[in-house]
């Protein structure tokens, strides 16, 4: 998974209680936060790629994010039984957009870990092949879903500006049809490497600001 931290200093004042005028104290700032996501993780227990697109803000220790993901490829049965229509292929899509909150419990200069949650809104959507109408696809079944995710991730910061890093967790999602809630409720896992753009941006201004303040 491609991380992109686009961030903020955060710098706490100290406050001399001597002084009869107290200096304001400075809050954190928040950094924030692009991603790129490239997961596997199960559809009627057989792996599938899940692709996904996270933005979102992370403040100390606190990071709330908004995800988009979908299903890297159809995913595909052949000659499937279907109530009413026969065997036929049947092609199934899943996306859906997610909120999710991560608390970091470590944060040293070279690990990070964190545990993430999500709740999601998204549809699953199954289609059939009928040649013999000339059509490729037809709709065969539409259910509307609310996935629930839960997991842990780890990073290992290779250098000041990137990282790798590993990630896993548990999806269940909520249905009305409960073979859909059989389906995709299943294990999820991924490995991610990561650039810290927003440091590279942090530092090139330093340094700037350096260079403008000998001149």
């Amino acid at each position: 998974m491609l991380v992109l931290l686009l961030s903020s200093s955060a710098t706490w004042a100290q406050v001399d209680m001597r002084d009869t005028v107290a200096a304001p104290m400075r809050k954190a700032g928040f950094k924030v936060l692009f991603n790129i996501d490239a997961r596997r993780t199960f559809v009627d227990a057989v792996p599938v790629r899940f692709y996904g697109l996270r933005v979102g803000a992370q403040r100390g220790r606190d990071v709330l994010t908004v995800g988009f993901y979908g299903l890297g490829d159809p995913f595909q049965r052949l000659a499937v039984d279907l109530p009413d229509v026969g065997i036929r292929d049947l092609e199934t899509r899943f996306d859906y957009t997610a909120l999710a909150y991560e608390r970091i419990l470590l944060d040293s200069k070279r690990w990070e870990i964190g545990l993430p949650i999500s709740v999601g809104l998204g549809n699953y959507r199954t289609s059939y092949r009928d040649t013999s109408e000339g059509r490729p696809l037809r709709t065969y079944r539409t259910n509307e879903l609310v996935p629930l995710d839960i997991g842990a991730t780890v990073d290992f910061k290779l250098f000041w500006w990137a990282f790798i890093g590993v990630g896993g967790g548990y999806r269940y999602v909520l249905a009305e049809d409960p073979v859909v809630t059989v389906a995709l409720s299943d294990l999820t896992y991924y490995v991610k490497f990561g650039l810290r753009f927003g440091e590279v941006v942090k530092r090139t201004r330093q340094a700037l600001r350096r260079e403008h303040g000998t001149k």
